[in-house]
């Protein structure tokens, strides 16, 4: 991206949080799915937080790596 102006910046920032926290939310959900049927067997609490943080966290990085690509590489 070149010269951005506030209002763009505002926009994808706000459609990158978006974006992670539904990527977190699928990744936590199917976890829980996978804890309920009997797949897998842990702390549940523990694994939905993980799976959702490790999702969050993965979008938010590429979101920086897409918005300043010369800064990330």
């Amino acid at each position: 991206m070149t010269k951005i102006n506030k209002k763009d910046w505002k926009a994808y920032w706000k459609f990158m949080f978006a974006k992670a926290f539904r990527t977190g939310l699928q990744s936590g959900i199917s976890l829980w799915l996978a804890n309920s049927s009997g797949i897998i067997d842990a702390n549940m609490i523990e694994l939905i937080g993980v799976a959702f943080m490790t999702s969050f966290v993965t979008v938010l990085q590429h979101g920086l790596e897409q918005y300043k690509p010369k800064e990330t590489f």
